[in-house]
């Protein structure tokens, strides 16, 4: 299934049935009075938040819905029965926007709760049937009501994953392979840049069962607020995360400016979004293995000297990995944004 983040959709409540005219029929009633019954409302249209999904793929394909039309009234004052209500389930995170026209949306609301409904499009009223025009100066309506029309809405959905770390980095840093490693997440792994095109989640669980969800969101590079490589596109799922893992490989390092590859990362988040840039950071140098024992010393040195918090860690060798995991638990239950998940405990 591709990841589709945007999509735009139509959506039409249910047409209110229509009313009936109708007169009583019976044996030795040779003057019935009317008694045609009232029609059915239209089914009202929900957008719904469901936390088994992850992508607004099937919207993307399916990009039209119709809640179920009201029923007629009918003879004997019977009402027509209401049509059934519609509900769009959306992935949570998915921001919803009503299309004005071209170039103007509304803000209608933002689904991050599991389940929270949003009504869209109410439906239409059913029409009166003959019998409630009946007064004391009019005792045979030969008329009805028509029900109401149903409301159409264009909406533009877009979606921002919500997740508690957000992987961020360079092309090629390696959080594919640390997803896979730590999570039961199946990312593609390959040694060349932006092998994740899309992003992907991974569950990691610890001893008692708590889990904690990983984003791996495609690398990115420098000019990225302006759209430059995968560009803005995947920037802004950053923005539900709770805590960054920022992981640099040994490969973009020199000893002349060996943070200038975390650094590159920050500014481009901060140029997208300030408060985004303000997330608490775990930065990471993985492949040690590739330098020796005496840089990575010289590194560590270095680090300590200017007081950054650097973990250093190997995939290839599983060095460090379970130091970074514990830091990741940490900062995550510190974060004040860390009830993302209903089937999380702390």
């Amino acid at each position: 299934m591709r990841f589709v983040d945007e999509a735009i959709i139509t959506l039409r409540s249910g047409k209110g049935g229509n009313g009936c005219v109708s007169f009583r029929r019976e044996k030795y009633v040779p003057k019935g009075g009317p008694d045609g019954g009232n029609g059915g409302k239209g089914g009202d249209v929900f957008i719904r938040g469901q936390p088994n999904l992850l992508t607004l793929y099937d919207l993307y394909l399916r990009p039209f819905f119709h809640a179920e039309n009201g029923q007629s009234g009918s003879g004997g004052n019977r009402h027509g029965q209401s049509g059934q209500d519609l509900y769009v389930d959306v992935p949570l995170g998915t921001k919803v926007f009503e299309i004005k026209n071209k170039d103007e949306k509304r803000f209608l609301t933002d689904i991050s709760i599991p389940f929270e409904e949003f009504l869209v499009a109410k439906g239409g009223q059913g029409g009166k049937g003959n019998s409630h025009f009946k007064s004391s100066t009019h005792q045979t309506p030969r008329f009805s009501q028509e029900g109401e029309a149903g409301v159409e809405k264009r909406v533009f959905l877009e979606l921002q994953l919500m997740a508690d770390v957000g992987l961020i980095g360079l092309p090629n840093a390696g959080k594919s392979t640390f997803i896979t490693t730590v999570s039961s997440s199946k990312s593609k792994i390959a040694s060349y840049p932006f092998t994740t095109l899309i992003p992907h989640l991974g569950v990691v669980k610890d001893e008692l069962e708590n889990q904690l969800v990983i984003a791996d969101l495609p690398g990115i590079i420098q000019g990225a607020h302006n759209g430059y490589g995968l560009g803005y596109k995947f920037l802004r799922h950053i923005s539900r995360t709770s805590v960054l893992l920022h992981i640099l490989s040994v490969e973009d390092i020199s000893f002349d400016d060996p943070w200038s590859g975390f650094d590159l990362i920050t500014d481009e988040i901060a140029q997208f979004d300030e408060d985004m840039a303000t997330k608490v950071q775990i930065q990471v140098i993985n492949k040690i293995d590739l330098w020796s024992q005496d840089d990575i010393d010289t590194l560590k040195e270095r680090a300590r000297l200017e007081a950054r918090s650097i973990f250093f860690m190997s995939l290839h060798e599983l060095t460090g990995v379970s130091e970074v995991l514990q830091e990741i638990w940490r900062q995550v239950s510190l974060s004040p944004e860390n009830c993302c998940h209903e089937t999380r405990r702390y």
